[in-house]
């Protein structure tokens, strides 16, 4: 059960986490607050990367507790020697498993040399570990290690986490663009234009403060997103224009963050079968980037037909695509109908369509634009990565 203290730290550090989305330095710091939260002594987030091997060098935050020099060891023993941390991604979203009873549940039954050496290193005896995000690109998972004659208790824990979980998640998928830049050039805001998907940040009036080239692209086409009066984003559609404020509004609290995102299709005028792809998420920070504290909205657009030479080559792979799939699952990024399909593999209509509906079975989407909105996701598109596009 919640105290109302606990509800109130709890209900702070959802903000923290927030910033932490493109200043991922803040991560030890807010770590140190939920392991405190929790009553654990470390408490560990590690992303393992499916499509951009290089995330993962940036991908792993640890609060003040964990050694810098133990580290590499840490990681070495964790992963190879029998922490859990191998079964956690397998486990249920926001469940705490205990890492010798997951290990044992899985039939590993070896003698661990990774606690040994925990217990020498940081004090603790125990670890136990969840799944906070798992999809196409990857997973993270959040470990804690304890003492297991101490205060921390997994299924109160579990509990607390599922309120902050979602908002965790968010976060995390906000990191890997960013961590994708910082590995290839060192910091974030100033390339923004490498990025071939719009990127804003807005404050929480919903006015732009930082905009990237191919956002404003799709406001100067002034098909579906427009700059409206004191420079703050809205739609061409009434009823649009309503939704996007409200999301905005909701998510630019300052004190409480009742969602972890929102997610907009916004019809196109030019294209009737088409839709831009709006996703809105929560951004706080207190110092570094914009100087001083800022609440705001991260936003990032996908216009489903400016993704024509996407290298979905990972991708196919990943989902154990067919020759054929592939082949329908690149037709549908260069914007090609059903039938222009049929004509362009020379296939019949209906094996294009039971393609189609393999492709969509595979990668977990319900239709043509969540498509797109994957690959784009999951592979994060720069500019470099192909000579040009229309």
């Amino acid at each position: 059960m919640w105290s109302s203290d606990e509800f109130h730290e709890y209900n702070k550090l959802i903000p923290q986490f927030y910033e932490a989305a493109i200043s991922p330095e803040l991560w030890s710091e807010r770590l140190d607050w939920l392991a405190g939260l929790l009553r654990t002594r470390n408490a560990i987030i590690m992303h393992i990367e499916n499509i951009r091997p290089e995330i993962s060098e940036y991908s792993f935050h640890a609060n003040s507790w964990v050694p810098g020099e133990a580290i590499a060891e840490y990681l070495s023993l964790g992963l190879n020697q029998n922490d859990g941390s191998a079964y956690f991604h397998e486990q249920e979203l926001y469940h705490f498993s205990v890492g010798d009873d997951v290990r044992h549940q899985n039939g590993d039954m070896a003698p661990s040399r990774f606690y040994p050496w925990l217990e020498k290193t940081t004090g603790c005896n125990q670890a136990a570990g969840m799944c906070v995000s798992k999809d196409a690109a990857g997973y993270d998972i959040l470990t804690v290690h304890y003492r297991d004659d101490g205060p921390f208790i997994p299924s109160e824990a579990t509990d607390k986490l599922r309120f902050i979980g979602p908002h965790l998640t968010k976060v995390l998928e906000m990191n890997r663009p960013v961590h994708l830049l910082r590995h290839r050039y060192g910091a974030f805001l100033d390339v923004l234009d490498r990025l071939r998907i719009g990127v804003a940040i807005l404050n929480a009036n919903g006015e732009i403060v930082v905009i990237n080239e191919e956002f404003s692209r799709i406001l100067d086409s002034r098909d579906a997103l427009i700059v409206g009066a004191g420079q703050k984003l809205t739609a061409k559609d009434d009823k649009d224009a309503r939704r996007l404020s409200n999301a905005i509004q909701a998510l630019g609290q300052r004190a409480f963050i009742e969602k972890a995102s929102e997610n907009l299709r916004l019809n196109s005028r030019i294209n009737e079968s088409s839709a831009y792809l709006l996703d809105l998420a929560p951004l706080r920070e207190r110092h570094g980037t914009f100087g001083g504290q800022f609440s705001g909205v991260l936003a990032t657009v996908v216009d489903p037909f400016w993704y024509t030479d996407i290298n979905t080559d990972l991708l196919n792979r990943h989902f154990s695509l067919t020759r054929t799939e592939t082949d329908v699952f690149d037709a549908v990024l260069r914007g090609l109908s059903n039938s222009e399909i049929a004509e362009h593999l020379g296939k019949g209509p209906e094996t294009v369509k039971s393609q189609l509906a393999s492709v969509y079975r595979k990668t977990g989407v319900n239709d043509r634009l969540e498509l797109v909105r994957l690959a784009v996701q999951m592979i994060i598109p720069l500019n470099e990565d192909s000579v040009g596009y229309r």
